[in-house]
């Protein structure tokens, strides 16, 4: 796979970039999702966290389940998230504080790692083995304490439109790093450079994914433990 599937990727594969998230009917969507998300549903309301909005997005190979909650408490945004595709299902929590300068802290629960590289405006935390809300809203407050001391956190609870301007962010990113083209599909999709779909490749199928999920989540477990 990391010989041929690169080659694959980068014919078939695209990344999002100007998305507009599918509206849902609340309560069928809810009822409609599985114990996990509950679960995670119901740890959010016990932390302070009201839930904003509902949403979908498809893709050809998976489909995205988001819902969005704010705490305007302690300033967090956090997001239930349930992808699907042919392979896999996967259902994961992640909490976010935004600053002034536009730097963004996420910590998360997720399974797999992310298979975009390092940005400078986004500090993402991976704790699979973390299930409560409140803990992992102290990680995030222990992390911003030694990062982000002196920086004001900002309000992120503008919903699904936030979530679309951060997503075209981090492609714009990804066509500065070389690894998307800068043409925009009609569906809102930028195609893989070569360059990119190697690295996606590596990052997303074994060994590398495997590599990178054991580092990513002793990294960030090493670094709560240091503040």
């Amino acid at each position: 796979m990391n010989t041929i599937g690169p080659f694959i990727i980068w014919k078939t594969q695209k990344i999002p970039t100007d998305i507009n998230f599918v509206s849902v009917d609340e309560s069928k969507f809810i009822s409609e999702r599985n114990e996990i998300f509950h679960s995670y549903d119901k740890s959010l309301s016990e932390s302070g966290f009201s839930n904003i909005g509902s949403s979908l997005m498809m893709n050809s190979h998976s489909t995205g389940h988001f819902r969005l909650y704010w705490n305007n408490e302690n300033t967090m945004a956090a997001m239930v998230v349930n992808m699907v595709s042919k392979v896999e299902d996967i259902t994961y929590l992640e909490i976010t504080q935004k600053y002034e300068d536009g730097v963004v802290i996420d910590v998360n629960n997720s399974p797999v790692p992310e298979s975009y590289p390092k940005m400078d405006f986004k500090l993402v935390f991976r704790y699979p083995k973390l299930h409560s809300a409140d803990e992992m809203v102290k990680i995030l407050q222990n992390i911003k304490s030694k990062t982000k001391p002196g920086s004001t956190p900002v309000s992120i609870s503008g919903g699904f439109k936030e979530v679309s301007e951060f997503i075209r962010k981090e492609s714009d990113e990804l066509l500065r790093l070389g690894l998307v083209k800068n043409e925009i599909d009609e569906t809102g999709k930028r195609s893989l450079t070569l360059k990119g779909a190697f690295a996606m490749t590596f990052r997303s199928v074994p060994p590398g994914r495997r590599i990178r999920a054991y580092l990513s989540e002793k990294n960030a477990r090493k670094y709560s433990e240091s503040v």
